[in-house]
């Protein structure tokens, strides 16, 4: 996927490289889209304080690669 693939408030999951793309990995994250760039997809993943739902809980987004994600 491309980052245009992507916008925010998609919840998406990110699958790691030695995952060798399962997305039912243990390894694997779920999170929201939070913004986008021309090179990273910006997530905020989930966490113990709970669920992401829009991307504007106040928490530090994490670039990630397009090609990792997966839209959930």
């Amino acid at each position: 996927m491309k980052t245009n693939d992507f916008k925010k408030g998609e919840r998406v999951r990110y699958i790691p490289s030695h995952a060798s793309g399962n997305k039912f990995h243990r390894h694997c994250e779920d999170g929201v889209v939070s913004s986008i760039n021309d090179k990273y997809v910006f997530v905020k993943y989930d966490n113990m304080i709970g669920k992401m739902t829009t991307g504007d809980e106040p928490y530090t987004s994490a670039a990630t690669r397009p090609e990792d994600l997966i839209k959930i």
